[in-house]
């Protein structure tokens, strides 16, 4: 089983997005954003190649992969198989520029 390792920036974005959830929408909300998160963490250990390829991240040097959180975001995340570590890099809003994320990946 893959063990998962949150970037310190993907953890700030969540704290961020659960905030801006709570605040705006209700408990509900943010117990759906946690039902996701722990969804796909279960996914990601027994299969961590198992989300698709994010296209316009090809070009780096790792294969970054996007698992969609309650519809209109997206965990990025790679898979690197030596350490059988699944890392989450960045949450991404899918209605921003794809370059946004881009630049925001180290």
């Amino acid at each position: 089983m893959a063990k998962i390792v949150w970037d310190e920036l993907a953890s700030r974005q969540l704290e961020s997005h659960l905030d801006y959830a709570l605040e705006e929408f209700g408990q509900k909300c943010v117990r759906n954003w946690y039902r996701d998160i722990l969804r796909i963490e279960s996914r990601m250990t027994l299969q961590p190649l198992s989300y698709p390829k994010v296209p316009f991240l090809e070009h780096r040097d790792k294969t970054y992969r996007g698992a969609t959180i309650m519809t209109n975001f997206q965990l990025i995340h790679y898979y690197d198989a030596d350490a059988d570590t699944v890392f989450i890099d960045a949450i991404w809003d899918m209605r921003m520029q794809p370059v946004k994320l881009d630049e925001m990946i180290k």
